[in-house]
């Protein structure tokens, strides 16, 4: 039989899997082209194609967002209630920033209060990508399609509220990009098989595997998620 460390948890199932490729894919692009947007630091062909790019990318992502919303309804509600849920642990996680400034800048581990499947970090992106992509979405497609029937000033707050939104996503998801290949258990797991071994994901969330985790019937060998 294998030992702990050869065990592995199944910890993004393959539809999150997808649709996180369909993020890198739609909104990654989308927040590139829309700094471009923003600063304009090329000629106006430049910027035309940025756009042109921005709005491809757009599609993309909203196609995305409907086809894991349609199929996998089961797996959206399981998101807002893993980002919804919030105990001491959590709030106790971010006064610390989850130990990442000891671990990157001191090179030292410190304590860190015990976190299930999502971190406290995870979770407050998923707060942010989940409210904001919406708007982001919606509004973006005001802006290119219904621009000429809306009225101005509801054009012009949701202009302003397309590019500051947009802008602090951007951000985030640059940061959790390279917090995400820190995490390179997690990032090898959410865009390979999704598995981690057992060890590793004891390690970062401890609370899931105590709770919410159990071996497959077939074999001892992996271990999947309720």
């Amino acid at each position: 039989m294998n030992n702990q460390g050869e065990q592995r948890v199944l910890k993004h199932r393959l539809s999150s899997r997808l649709f996180h490729w369909g993020l890198v894919l739609g909104f990654l692009p989308a927040a590139i082209t829309g700094f471009i947007i923003w600063l304009k630091p090329g000629s106006e062909d430049f910027v035309n194609l940025a756009m042109r790019a921005h709005i491809a990318s757009a599609t993309l992502l909203t196609i995305a967002v409907i086809i894991y919303s349609i199929t996998t309804m089961d797996r959206v509600v399981a998101f807002i209630r893993q980002i919804s849920e919030w105990t001491q642990h959590d709030l106790k996680w971010m006064m610390v920033g989850g130990g990442y400034a000891h671990k990157i800048i001191l090179k030292k581990e410190i304590p860190v209060p015990p976190m299930d499947k999502l971190n406290s970090g995870q979770k407050s992106m998923g707060i942010f990508m989940f409210h904001g992509g919406i708007f982001l979405l919606f509004s973006g497609w005001i802006l290119y399609a219904f621009i000429m029937v809306v009225p101005k000033t509801f054009v012009y707050w949701i202009d302003f509220g397309h590019l500051w939104i947009g802008l602090f996503l951007g951000v985030c998801t640059f940061a959790h990009i390279g917090l995400g290949i820190y995490n390179w258990a997690d990032f090898k797991a959410m865009f390979g098989d999704g598995t981690m071994t057992l060890v590793e994901a004891t390690h970062h969330n401890p609370l899931w595997v105590e709770h919410k985790i159990e071996p497959t019937k077939k074999t001892t060998e992996t271990i999947i998620a309720n």
